[in-house]
């Protein structure tokens, strides 16, 4: 197993979040709320190809899709660019 460690930057309203496998038909995946006072949320998952996504209107809406290693920790950091949910990853 690897280690998702979600940071939320400051200013930013955070919208439910859900992370799951990036598969063609999988599920929105584990829905999850992050922590706004700036500390990360620190998730598990299985190696591989991993999708985050965020609510927008109701629907689940990608935000970014990165790889998780077994045995490390990818940290990922959201913010607000206009209407949009962009991250910034760290391997």
């Amino acid at each position: 197993m690897g280690e998702v460690a979600i940071k939320v930057a400051s200013g930013f309203s955070v919208p439910a979040l859900a992370i799951g496998p990036d598969r063609f038909l999988a599920l929105d995946g584990e829905r999850f709320k992050a922590k706004e006072d700036g500390s990360p949320t620190v998730l598990r998952q299985p190696p591989g190809p991993v999708r985050l996504l965020y609510e927008r209107r109701g629907e689940m809406t990608p935000a970014c899709t990165f790889n998780v290693r077994k045995d490390r920790v990818v940290t990922v950091t959201l913010r607000a660019v206009g209407r949009e949910v962009k991250c910034d990853i760290m391997e």
